[in-house]
C-alpha cells in the first residue's frame, strides 16, 4: 500500500508461492511510510483499540514503527503472530523486537521471547469455524493422498542466486534456507506415497518437479478457501516439518488438515503427542519406511481412518479453532 516501496514488494512477491494481482493493480494509498504511519497513528487515535494484531509483521512492518506507536500509545498492546518459528525468531529477531507480546507456533520459542522481555503465547495457526467446520470433499479431487507443497528444502546449503533464477527446475523451487533436521526431503516423501496409490500436488509446483507423477495429478494452487474440501477428499492428507526436532512446533496445515475433518499423516515432532493422540487421531512417521508401512494400514482401515479424522477435528476446532484463539489471546494480553 505504499508508492515508495514498490520496486521491494514486487521481489517479495515474486517469492511468494500465492496468487498476488499483477503490481499494476495494486491499490498504493501512501506515498512513503510516514504517510501511512500519519494514516494507522489517526485510525488508532479515532477508535482507540485496545490491541493491535500484526500477522506476519516480517512482511510488512516498517522498523521502528511499532517501538513508535508503543510510545504515542502506551495503552494499545501490540501482538506478533508468526507460523515461522523456531528459526524466523532465531535467525530474524528483528520482525519482533518492538513488539510487548508475540502468538508463537513453537514451544520452545517462548522462552527465548522471554530473554529478550517479549511476552509469547504458544498459538498454532487456528482454523475457522466458519469454513473448515463445514468442509465437504471437493468434487473430482478425490485421491489417496494429498501433498500441499509451496516449495522444496534442502538440508544443507541453499543458493540464493538459484532460487527462482536457476535453469534447473528444482534448484529453482527449492527455499535458500537449509533445515538440516527435516526426517526426509519431500521429494522423497512423494516418491514412498506414489507407489501405493493415486497422488494429487496442490502449490505452485509443476509437472515434472516428482519424478512419476503424472501430469493430471499436479492439480495446481488452491486457496485457503478451497484447500478444506481439498483435505476432506483425500483420504489420507500427508504433512512433514523443516524443524521437528523443536519442541512443540506445529505448521499452519497440522491444524487445517484436522480442523477440515481430513486424516493426517505426518512425520513425528518433538511433543506433538501433547496435541494429538498418535494413532487414534493422527498417525506419525520417523522414516521412510514407516510412512509406507502406515499409509498402507490407514488406506485398508476406511472406518478407524474416518473415524480418527473425526476425532482430530473435534479436538483441534474446539481446542485450537480461531474462537479459541482469540479467547486465549484476550486473556493473555489482559
Amino acid at each position: 500500500c505504499i508508492r515508495a516501496s514498490l520496486d521491494d514488494d514486487i521481489a517479495l512477491a515474486n517469492e511468494e508461492a500465492d496468487v498476488i494481482a499483477d503490481p499494476s493493480e495494486w491499490p498504493l494509498p501512501y506515498a512513503d511510510v510516514e504517510a501511512f504511519k500519519t494514516a494507522l497513528f489517526k485510525t488508532i487515535e479515532a477508535r482507540r483499540p485496545k490491541l493491535l494484531l500484526w500477522w506476519f509483521s516480517k512482511d510488512d512492518q516498517p522498523p521502528g514503527l511499532i517501538r513508535e506507536l508503543r510510545e504515542k500509545f502506551p495503552w494499545c498492546k501490540t501482538v506478533t503472530h508468526t507460523q515461522d518459528d523456531p528459526w524466523d525468531l532465531l535467525a530474524s529477531p528483528e520482525f519482533s523486537a518492538d513488539f510487548e507480546f508475540a502468538a508463537t507456533c513453537c514451544k520452545e520459542s517462548v522462552a527465548v521471547y522471554a530473554e529478550r522481555g517479549i511476552k509469547a503465547i504458544v498459538l498454532y495457526p487456528p482454523p475457522a469455524l466458519e469454513l473448515h467446520r463445514t468442509a465437504k470433499p471437493t468434487p473430482f479431487e478425490d485421491c489417496d493422498f494429498s501433498v500441499t507443497v509451496l516449495s522444496l528444502y534442502s538440508k544443507q546449503g541453499g543458493d540464493a542466486a538459484d532460487y527462482l533464477k536457476s535453469e534447473d527446475e528444482v534448484e529453482r523451487i527449492t527455499h535458500t534456507i537449509a533445515f538440516p533436521d527435516q526426517r526426509a526431503l519431500r521429494q522423497d516423501v512423494v516418491r514412498t506415497v506414489n507407489e501405493l496409490g493415486r497422488v494429487h500436488i496442490y502449490g505452485g509446483l509443476g509437472f515434472g518437479v516428482f519424478d512419476d507423477i503424472p501430469r493430471d495429478c499436479y492439480r495446481g494452487f488452491r486457496t485457503y478457501f478451497e484447500l478444506p474440501g481439498l483435505y476432506q477428499a483425500a483420504k489420507i492428507s500427508i504433512n512433514q516439518h523443516n524443524s521437528p526436532l523443536s519442541y512443540g512446533y506445529l505448521n499452519q496445515r497440522d491444524t487445517a488438515i484436522t480442523g477440515s475433518g481430513g486424516f493426517m499423516l505426518t512425520d513425528y515432532v518433538n511433543g506433538i503427542e501433547e496435541v494429538f493422540e498418535i494413532g487414534k487421531e493422527i498417525d506419525t512417521w520417523e522414516t521412510l519406511d514407516e510412512l509406507a508401512d502406515k499409509a498402507r494400514w490407514w488406506l485398508a482401515h476406511d472406518d478407524k481412518r474416518r473415524d480418527a479424522a473425526r476425532q482430530a477435528q473435534q479436538r483441534i476446532l474446539e481446542n485450537y479453532g480461531n474462537q479459541a484463539y482469540a479467547r486465549k489471546l484476550l486473556a493473555f494480553v489482559n
